[in-house]
């Protein structure tokens, strides 16, 4: 492994250029059809979630072309910025982990093109692996649906994909930023597209020194101290190739590499003790080919893919292969869809801490419905069965519900309102498999349960338009209980898993955005709001001071609001974020509430017949010192500037 700590910030400089002068030559014949300064681009929609629509019960925020407007974002920064959920981080660019509604990251499956992203040992997704550049677009459902989603959906499924244009020729683009704290990013995609076929090359290299000051809270007097043991860089490349053929059905294969070398940033008491210090490598290999066909109301898709996550701390290695195959097939009429299929998982572990020989064999089969017996009312619903090896899984239905109170008209007459009104409901079982640390971690741990849980929602959505106004909202009230929750606790000298009784969440979300039009503005504000209530109700240890009160790190209020404006080639943004009250893993430490403002400034605009993108970035305007988690510094106010080449 190369110590890439080592490296000067020369030898970065070089390695952040040779990312651009070695896609850059071969662009300079490129030659794209145009229409006076739009490039004509006629994009394949491949829905990201395809079982989402059997779910009409619940919600689903979808995002297109992340990859154009947060082309150096991680998954982690976009949620933040975009979506009421909270995000744990451990630093800036660190560890950073998903809390939907209250429950652990284990509780939310995030998969891209239908592969997990979750590492097998954890059962967990790090949002700081993954990088934006590589993906299209997005969608986030919350609530707990395993019939959908499979396993460890108890609390809501992000969904990444990559998809094909089909365009003739040459695209792509060149994007390159440079920030405080000697943060680097530089990133190229090549599209190669004719008769049919099109190819994708995508490569990234991120760099950051994040030697930022900060208030040191364990010291008399607060000092001020810059940070230590904080740099990393990562990398990655992505291959994809897709045939369409004259049915339209498409074949794909997908290669995907990403690296992550970088130092543990130290608890704000250790950063002045080098002998605390450590760094951590990570490498993730992902390899997968498709084939999605359709003849006339039927539709398939077989899928086989092979994954390997590696990860090395001190001398420890944990890793694990996987090898996986899904088929699914749907007919469609007027008022009915039908979906069903299958999955099956082979796991093969390589950590030193586990039995010799250990393996494990997963899979599912599954049922989905999607009914409009009435033009207002649809009706979903579904049930899979899961097994894992040695374990009982119990089966996961769902039941979904929505009812069309005011249907907007086709043809929308400028002077006169449109509105459009819903209401909805769901009710969902699903359950989670053990991790395989949970199972096999110091020998096999034979007594432990699959988690399961129950949520119940209830909903609505509206619509208003008029003149140039257009108002969205939703509302969503829930409450979820998850039974068997796994926590690792004490048992004499070591510390092993064990199944909790009962957690329970209850919560409401809710959103509005607003658009204005005017004299060729264009005035948006969106909003979104979370009130979440997760307590344990019962414990395995007695006299449990933690039952009937809020879960560690887990705030109660939860808000992102974004103002922007827009004129021509110029859009301006504001971002406010509100974190509330939690407390650490001692309920009688509560943490404080903070709030944070970041400013953005984007200009579109064409040289040499080629469309450029300039942005700049100021986060944390308020210079705000905060912990999102106790004792993990994060920066105050900070700067970004990116250039983005689209050929």
């Amino acid at each position: 492994m190369i110590n890439f700590h080592k490296c000067s910030i020369t030898a970065h400089l070089f390695i952040f250029l040779f990312i651009a002068l070695c896609i850059i030559p071969s662009q300079l014949n490129a030659q794209t059809d145009t229409l006076g300064t739009v490039v004509v681009s006629r994009t394949v929609k491949q829905n990201a979630s395809r079982n989402a629509k059997f779910s009409p019960g619940t919600r689903i925020q979808k995002f297109d072309q992340i990859q154009q407007v947060n082309a150096n974002s991680s998954l982690s920064d976009f949620l933040k910025n975009n979506t009421a959920i909270y995000i744990k981080e451990y630093g800036r660019g660190m560890n950073s982990y998903i809390s939907m509604r209250g429950t652990s990251s284990s509780h939310t499956t995030i998969d891209w093109n239908g592969q997990s992203l979750a590492v097998p040992t954890m059962g967990q997704t790090d949002l700081s692996h993954i990088p934006l550049y590589f993906f299209d677009n997005m969608s986030v459902h919350s609530g707990g649906n395993s019939a959908l989603y499979g396993n460890g959906s108890l609390s809501g499924n992000i969904q990444l994909s990559t998809t094909p244009t089909f365009n003739e020729g040459v695209s792509g683009d060149i994007t390159l930023k440079s920030g405080s704290f000697s943060t680097l990013f530089g990133g190229g995609t090549f599209r190669y597209g004719k008769n049919g076929w099109e190819s994708r090359t995508s490569g990234y290299y991120s760099y950051a020194k994040n030697n930022f000051k900060f208030r040191n809270n364990t010291k008399t007097g607060f000092p001020t101290e810059r940070l230590n043991n904080s740099q990393y860089n990562n990398w990655g490349a992505l291959q994809e190739v897709f045939k369409r053929f004259k049915d339209r059905s498409i074949l794909q294969f997908n290669f995907m590499y990403l690296q992550f070398d970088r130092e543990i940033q130290p608890s704000v008491s250790n950063n002045m003790s080098p002998e605390s210090y450590h760094s951590i490598f990570d490498r993730n290999i992902k390899v997968s080919a498709a084939y999605n066909g359709k003849r006339a109301r039927w539709g398939y898709n077989v899928r086989a893919s092979y994954n390997h996550d590696y990860e090395l701390y001190e001398d420890d290695v944990i890793a694990a292969s996987r090898v996986s195959s899904s088929a699914d097939a749907e007919y469609r009429t007027d008022k009915l869809s039908i979906r069903g299929g299958g999955s099956v998982e082979y796991i093969k572990p390589d950590v030193d801490a586990y039995e010799s020989g250990t393996q494990e064999w997963r899979g599912d089969l599954f049922a989905l419905l999607l009914w409009n017996p009435l033009k207002p009312l649809t009706i979903g619903g579904g049930i899979r069965g899961s097994f894992a090896s040695g374990m009982r899984i119990p089966a996961q239905p769902s039941i979904d519900v929505k009812y069309q109170i005011i249907d907007p008209l086709k043809e929308r007459d400028i002077t006169e309102a449109t509105q459009s009104l819903s209401v909805r409901a769901s009710l969902s079982k699903s359950a989670k498999i053990p991790t395989l640390n949970d199972r096999y971690w110091g020998g096999e741990n034979t007594g432990l349960k699959a988690e399961t849980g129950v949520t119940y929602e209830v909903g609505g959505d509206y619509t208003l338009m008029q003149g140039n106004w257009e108002l969205k909202s939703f509302v969503t009230g829930y409450i979820s209980d998850v039974n068997d929750w796994i926590r690792w606790l004490p048992a004499g000298e070591i510390w092993r898993p064990a199944n909790v009784p009962e957690v329970s969440s209850r919560g409401i979300e809710s959103g509005v955005g607003i658009t204005k039009r005017w004299r060729g503005w264009k005035t948006l504000l969106n909003a979104n709001y979370a009130y979440t209530n997760v307590k344990m109700k019962e414990s395995l240890l007695a006299n449990d001071p933690s039952i009937g009160h809020q879960m560690a790190y887990q705030p109660e209020h939860t808000l992102t609001a974004n103002l922007g404006f827009n004129i021509s080639r110029l859009t301006a943004t504001f971002t406010y974020s509100y974190i509330g009250e939690r407390t650490s893993t001692d309920i009688y430490d509560v943490m404080p509430g903070y709030s944070l403002l970041d400013f953005g400034i984007n200009y579109k605009f064409v040289l040499l017949s080629q469309e450029w993108d300039v942005t700049g970035e100021v986060k944390n305007i308020l210079n705000t010192s905060y912990q999102n988690i106790r004792f993990y510094a994060m920066p105050g106010i900070n700067f970004a500037l990116a250039l983005q080449w689209k050929f």
